[in-house]
């Protein structure tokens, strides 16, 4: 578990960067905390596409292109088999609980500032 941070909003992700982690996402998962999720990692930007099938919980999902531009946000419906994809080619994706990026007035067109170091902290600070 890692502590991220988006503008005065901390959560606590999980890192999906193999194919496997990146295929299981937050399937079979039966409750999550208000701030705890899942942050998607593609070695480049590419078009996102993400179902629902055997996810248990309602998320919403943040799609954050390769310069750290938030795109777009969806939300998702548990165990739906619709694709929902990124509107562009996308680097990053996060999945929270659904509502998440909203209570935290996280928005479209907010600039993420995406850094990895090798502990245990991963900062994505929101430029507006």
């Amino acid at each position: 578990m890692h502590t991220i941070t988006i503008g005065n909003a901390k959560a606590n992700v999980n890192i999906a960067e193999t194919a496997r982690e990146l295929a299981r996402g937050l399937m079979y998962i039966k409750s999550l905390p208000q701030d705890e999720g899942i942050l998607f990692c593609y070695p480049k930007p590419k078009i996102l596409s993400f179902w629902m099938k055997n996810t248990l919980i309602p998320l919403s999902i943040a799609f954050i292109n390769g310069k750290g531009k938030i795109v777009a946000f969806r939300d998702m419906n548990p165990g739906s088999l619709d694709s929902v994809k990124s509107p562009f080619p996308c680097k990053w994706a996060l999945e929270m609980n659904k509502g998440w990026f909203d209570n935290n007035n996280i928005k479209v067109g907010d600039t993420v500032d995406y850094c990895a170091d090798k502990g245990s902290k991963i900062v994505i600070r929101v430029v507006r």
